[in-house]
């Protein structure tokens, strides 16, 4: 096997076991075990968890924001949200939890370098909902598509560990739905405003 499949797996592994029991519930004999690789082997990959972490996330992000561009293709803003809310739906839907949740829900805890790239990921994710308002709610003030940007990520963030816990995927959609129909709200609001 190469040197980069395996350190591969060694990430898809790391990965797993964070959405599953977050960053201080495994260690690298649970990713030797499954892996089939000496913990020395993994050391050599990522010497500290902290840097396995970041290359997790990193990776992640890198991911994530693969999927942002392909929703930038719609034209709707609408259709941009709900297809952001997808993503989320998508990881529930594997009994999962959205990697920088389950870590953010660690921060205590966290080395420093590891909560910083959290920080990044959620301020892109903020920032990119707020361009879409931007775009589409000209008229809204600055500060309050932000707040519209936040409130989306924290209903969808605790949307999905309420469903986990609940066992029970309404309580995501149920949440999912009103938020989306807040929304196109909003959009009616400012056509007559604007208007």
């Amino acid at each position: 096997m190469k040197h980069s499949d395996k350190k591969n797996e060694i990430l898809d592994c790391a990965q797993a076991l964070i959405q599953k029991r977050g960053y201080n519930g495994f260690s690298y004999a649970d990713i030797s075990s499954v892996v089939n690789i000496r913990k020395a082997s993994i050391h050599h990959h990522f010497p500290t968890k902290a840097e396995l972490a970041v290359a997790v996330i990193e990776r992640y992000r890198d991911a994530f924001n693969a999927c942002l561009l392909t929703i930038n293709a719609q034209h709707d803003w609408i259709n941009k949200i709900d297809q952001y809310a997808q993503l989320y739906k998508q990881v529930l839907q594997e009994d999962k939890l959205c990697l920088c949740g389950m870590l953010a829900s660690d921060a205590d805890t966290l080395p420093d370098e590891v909560t910083t790239v959290i920080r990044d990921f959620f301020i892109e994710n903020a920032d990119w909902l707020s361009e879409i308002l931007t775009a589409s709610h000209l008229n809204l003030p600055h500060e309050r598509r932000t707040n519209i940007a936040w409130q989306i990520i924290n209903l969808l963030q605790g949307g999905v560990i309420m469903a986990r816990i609940l066992q029970n995927m309404s309580v995501f959609t149920s949440s999912y739905e009103e938020m989306m129909r807040q929304l196109k709200q909003l959009s009616c609001h400012s056509i007559i405003q604007t208007s």
